[in-house]
Parts: structure tokens; sequence; C-alpha cells
């Protein structure tokens, strides 16, 4: 397990220098009086959470190596190894990619993370009004409050 710690946490630590050094010559708009943060905040504040969570799960890796206790090995015998859950993401992925456009962000989202929910054994009722109301909330943050273009597709909005 402390393996596969080190090398998750080293990948996005990795990849938040990376991010970070990128966007070091990003303009940072102080001329509008400070107001307006710019196009570099929110990579800085993404590559800064990369390199926190890296290195915490580079320290979590550390932590479990010290441990007496060995850890059974994936894909040993009797072990099955489950590829529908991150086939079925991708698969999710690529039909919201495809869909969205056409039927909009409310209908795709919300049939989505149905089926998401319903592959998590909640029940179709719950799992629907759920997939809904979180829907309607991701729309009203980024389409309404931070006005980021979203599809609109059949619904029209």
């Amino acid at each position: 397990m402390g393996k596969n710690d080190y090398v998750g946490g080293g990948i996005f630590t990795g990849l938040g220098v990376f991010i970070w050094v990128y966007t070091w010559h990003f303009p940072v708009l102080i001329e509008a009086g400070g107001r307006h943060p710019g196009p570099s905040l929110f990579p800085r504040v993404l590559a800064s959470l990369f390199l926190l969570f890296g290195l915490a799960v580079i320290l979590n890796g550390w932590r479990a190596g010290r441990s007496k206790t060995v850890p059974r090995e994936e894909g040993a015998a009797g072990l099955k190894l489950n590829y529908f859950n991150p086939v079925l993401i991708i698969v999710l992925i690529i039909a919201f990619i495809i869909l969205a456009p056409k039927l909009g962000f409310l209908i795709t989202a919300t049939a989505i993370l149905s089926i998401l929910m319903m592959k998590l054994q909640v029940r179709p009722i719950r799992s629907l009004v759920i997939s809904a109301v979180l829907t309607c909330f991701v729309y009203f943050t980024f389409a309404k409050l931070l006005r980021v273009p979203l599809p609109i597709g059949l619904l029209g909005w």
C-alpha cells in the first residue's frame, strides 16, 4: 500500500508543481483596482490543493509502510478484480460529452448522476430526486452565479 501511495502522491505533487510553474506568468489584473483576481487564481488554488493532498498521500503511505501489518496483495489468488466501475465512469463521461450539447446540462447530468447512484444501490426514486437537486444546485452555481455557459439543450433555459 505504501508504494502505491508514493506513486499517486508523487504524481499529484508533480502535477501541482507543474501547474504552479505553468501559471507563473498568467496576468493578475492588479490594474483593475485589485477587485478581480485574474486568470491565475483558480489554477494556483488547484495547484496548491494538488500539492497539499499529494504530500498528504505520500505521508499516509510513509506511515502505512512503517506499520507492522502487511496488507493483502492486490490481485492475489482468490480476489476478483472489478473493472466494471471504472469502465462505467469512462462510458458515462463520454456519454455526457456526446449528449450534453443535444439534451442539455440539466437532463444529461441528472440522468448520469441517477445511473451512478443506482449503481451504488440507491433506490430509483431517491436517486432521481437527489440527482435533480444536485444538478439544479450545480447549474445555479455555475450558470447563474459564476456565469459559466452550460449546454442548454432541449429545455432551452
